[in-house]
Parts: C-alpha cells; structure tokens; sequence
C-alpha cells in the first residue's frame, strides 16, 4: 500500500540510509547510465497548510511516473503532481495526474493533458493500450478517510483526451467506519495477456475484517470487454500463515519464455522487502508470498528484456539481474539516478533502457526525469595496463607485456566483478600455458572464494598431457567433458565458449568445429574469469564476452 503520510516519508528515509552502506559495484555491469531529461518539475509553494492526508502539499512537486510506448511509435508518461492545497482547502482541488507525449523516444515531451476529481486526490497512473488502439490509463482516487477507488479513464486520440471509463474496486463510507487505519485500495497495474484479455493488479485493504483476515494483499481482476467492467477478484499475493503480512505495489510482465512474473514489496512483516511469483498464464497464483529477491527493498518494478534477461529496482537504488526467468537474482549496478522514488524502467532500443524516476531536489520535493542507459552487450580486455573490475582468488597475478600472467598453486583464479553473461553468449580467450599443467576460461561463476573448487559454474580449459576438458564446480569438480589433442607448452591457443540455453560448445584451435558439445542447465548466470592449475604458470588474453 501507498499512502504518502509523514511517517511513511521518514521511513522511506531510513530505508534510504540503510541502503547507502551497501557496497560500490564495479563498472563492468550491464548498464552504462547517460544523459537524462526532465519531463516535468512542478515548483514547490508556500501552501495552506496540511491538507487530507496530514502534510504539506507544497513541497512534494512531482511524483509517481510510468511510461508506455504506443503502437505509433510514440510514448506517453504519466505523473502525480501538487500544485495546489488539496481538496480540503479548494473544492477542485487536490492531487492531479497530468500526462506528456514524446514523439522522437523519450528525448523531449510536451504536456498532452491534465486529469483530476473534484475534491478528490488522483495518484498511482499507469497506462494500457488495447488492440484497437484505445489507451487506458487506471489510477487511484481517494479522499481520505471516506473513499479509495480504483478508476480506468479512455482516451481515443493518442493521450491529448480522457474520458471516465469504469471503477475496479473501491472502499466508500462516513469517516472513521472504514477501519482503524481506514482501509482502501491502491496501486494498478494493468496487463494485456496473451489471449486478449485485459488484466489488473493492486494492492487491497479491503480483508481485513473478514475470516481470514489479511492486512493487505496483491488482487487481480480481469476484463474482457476492454476495461468497461470487472470480473471476480482473484487472489495474487497473500501471506495465509500471517495476517499481518502487507504484499504491496505490483507491478508484472509476461517474460520471453510466456510466463508472467509479478514483484512486489511484503511490508508489515518483512520490511518492505520484495518478493516475486509466476503464472503460467496470469490468472492464477500459488499461495503465499512467493520468492524474496536479496537486496531490494520498498518500491519494486522490474522489466523483461528483449534478449530474455529480466531487470528489477526499488527504493534501494540498486539493480538485480535474472538470466533465468527470474529463478535467481544477482544485484549489480546502482540505479540511474542514486535515489530512487517509485522509479520504473522501459526498453526504448535494443541495447537501451529508459530509467523514469521521482528525483529529489536541493530546493525540496521531487521532478520527475527519465535517464537513458545503454545495454552493455560486450566486455573485452587485452590486458595492455591492468584487470581494473577483477577480483583475484589466490596465487600470484603480474600484468606484463601486455597479457595477464598466473602462477598458480592451487586451482587459482581472476573473476571479472561483476559482469552478467547473458543465458546465451560466446566467451573468448588466449591461454598459453608457460610450464606444464593447465589453465582454463570460467562461466557462469558464482560465489568465488579463495580455494580450489571453491566455486559454483563452469570451466573450460587445456592441459599439456593432451587433453582439452570441460567441467561443472560446485564447491567440488565434476567432469562433463574430455578429449585427447596436442597441447604444447609455451604457446598461444585460442579458446572459445558458446553458450546456448545450457548447451555449451568448446572450441580450441579450430573455431569451425567444437572438441566438445554438452548440454547441462545446473548454472544458467554468473559472471566470467580465467583460472589457473597447479603449480604451474599460465598467461591469458584478449578475453571478451560477445
């Protein structure tokens, strides 16, 4: 639920400040963070004093931002915004929602139009658009204390006009009858599924006085007739063991693999932290809370790549990355802006993402802005002057005539913090090994530690007895592959990986046909290094990610 309140702002701060101590990542993520524009950055004011909800509306400027990219090609951004003293204070007054086109990608914006109740707040926008071309934007509208609903508008030219279309869900009655805290209902996010219909989720107060009473769950309603009515609300996220448990703000995708994945945070008896669910279908859900992803906390969104890797962010300001349909999560690069506010993330270009954020502001409150990043698709290193960005396990490292030299005791290894291969991908290398034993290419490493199979993934290496080997660490070694071919010492051999949906080809030498082929899925993310043998001295270069 998200109620913008004193003590929710103060506690958002903590939050913040928590997560300020987290460590640095290094730069070989996945995400190079560029220019940013403003879309809109409503002026703070000297307000009439606190309005509905107990603060101050003149300080919070712009708030609450989503996008949508329209079948045209044009996108549409939509923002809670505070330009006046609330409904208490003018009878038309109260949060507004205004929405902005862009007609070349993201870059520049205009004001389309400007949504509001009479005597009501509007927040929580966030768009649809249907296959005839109707654009649907749902949104909360509250006053607080007496009414919470859950309102879809239409518009049919593109964004510029809207018209009431129907209500979700809604909570009405006289003040101080809708429970203690008053109850409501927040947060839609609507959904096209794959056979057409058009899907909603949102947080929900409403089971609190019933048996089994829930704080607050994720519900879903599905409409078949383009938004114009509602169905049955089904059941998304809920905590049966802990009525206390508060699943909030959802936000959902359908992955490359069809399958629909929702995040949200668990407040009340989890600290906010966010958690996901699947569905093969979007319309029905396990029970429970799901799966917590680490690091992310308040606020989540989460978006689903065109290459199949799924992205999430929150208010911890950081990034986590899946590359297996959200069954694992790794956390690497900060967000766009380092303070993030409700922030949600597009696919503007193949290799770029738009990160939309309420920024903080010296002068107080928030603007909303969007940033671009670029998809880091590749990563290579020929060692001319250093390993910046790897972190070494063990032995002796030298960088020197522009390769990177091992001596090794014991399984020692270099791995690359943190980089995150995509499910498919070709990793290259030279190794040549400068006395006899064994060098080889790591992937799809987790967990590296100082130690000889201290780790989880995959090597591929060479051996001077002649053989060409792949193998699976998890803490311990287990063979997958050998041939026998000519390794000699003191030269150079090319090594190349490719990895496809768990299948994985070594090729050495000879790059056209592969010394071995085998499939294993144990592993399907992690990062990428190079790994020495024992007691033997092996250099490596031109190592690359493509």
């Amino acid at each position: 639920m998200f109620k913008k309140s004193l003590v929710w702002i103060l506690s958002l701060a903590c939050i913040i400040m928590i997560f300020g101590i987290l460590p640095a990542f290094a730069a070989n993520g996945p995400i190079t963070w560029g220019s940013s524009v403003t879309i809109t950055n409503i002026n703070t004011f000297t307000d009439a004093g606190t309005d509905a909800r107990g603060i101050s509306p003149g300080t919070f400027g712009s708030e609450y931002p989503r996008m949508i990219k329209l079948a045209n090609g044009n996108w549409l951004a939509v923002a809670a915004i505070y330009d006046n003293n609330g409904y208490t204070k003018v009878s038309w007054g109260g949060t507004r929602l205004q929405v902005f086109l862009s007609t070349d990608n993201c870059r520049t914006w205009s004001l389309a139009a400007t949504l509001w109740e009479d005597g009501r707040d509007l927040d929580n926008g966030q768009f649809a658009q249907l296959a005839n071309g109707d654009i649907l934007l749902a949104m909360r509208s509250v006053r607080w204390q007496e009414s919470y609903q859950l309102k879809v508008y239409k518009s049919t030219n593109g964004g510029s006009n809207w018209s009431y279309l129907s209500t979700i869900d809604e909570k009405t009655g006289a003040p101080g009858t809708l429970g203690n805290p008053d109850k409501g209902v927040y947060e839609p996010h609507m959904q096209i599924l794959s056979d057409g219909t058009l899907a909603v989720m949102y947080a929900n107060e409403k089971h609190v006085t019933e048996s089994p009473s829930y704080s607050q769950i994720i519900s879903e309603k599905l409409s078949t007739n383009g938004g114009a009515s509602w169905g049955s609300e089904i059941y998304v996220a809920w905590d049966p063991s802990n009525a206390a448990a508060r699943p909030g703000m959802p936000v959902w995708q359908k992955m490359n693999n069809g399958q629909y994945l929702v995040t949200f945070e668990v407040c009340g008896t989890q600290s906010c932290n966010v958690f996901t669910k699947k569905s093969s279908d979007g319309k029905t859900w396990a029970s429970g809370i799901g799966t917590q992803v680490p690091s992310q906390q308040g606020g989540p969104y989460l978006l689903s790549l065109t290459d199949g890797r799924i992205l999430l962010t929150s208010n911890a300001n950081v990034l986590s990355i899946s590359n297996d349909y959200g069954n694992s999560w790794y956390t690497n690069d900060t967000t766009a802006f380092g303070n993030s506010f409700w922030s949600a993330m597009y696919q503007t270009a193949s290799n770029e993402i738009a990160f939309i954020d309420s920024v903080n502001r010296t002068g107080g409150g928030h603007n909303v802005q969007v940033k671009f990043g670029t998809l880091t698709n590749t990563y290579s290193n020929d060692f001319a002057s250093n390993d910046t960005g790897w972190a070494r396990y063990g032995g002796t490292w030298t960088i020197s005539g522009g390769t990177y030299n091992l001596t090794s005791a014991s399984g020692d290894k270099s791995i690359l913090t943190p980089y995150p291969s995509k499910r498919n991908y070709t990793l290259e290398g030279d190794i040549k090994l400068n006395n006899a034993g064994q060098g080889s290419l790591i992937f799809n490493v987790t967990n590296p530690a100082t130690g000889t199979d201290s780790l989880k993934g995959y090597a591929a290496g060479i051996d001077s007895a002649g053989q060409v080997w792949l193998g699976r660490f998890n803490n311990n070694w287990t063979q997958l592959g050998l041939v026998s071919t000519t390794i000699s010492t003191n030269t150079w051999y090319h090594m190349k990986v490719v990895v496809n949906e768990g299948n994985m080809k070594v090729y050495v030498g000879d790059m056209a046909t592969p010394k071995i082929n085998f499939t294993d899925t144990t592993f399907v993310s992690g990062t990428i290094g190079v790994r020495g043998g024992f007691g033997n001295s092996v250099s490596f270069d031109n190592i690359s990610v493509n």
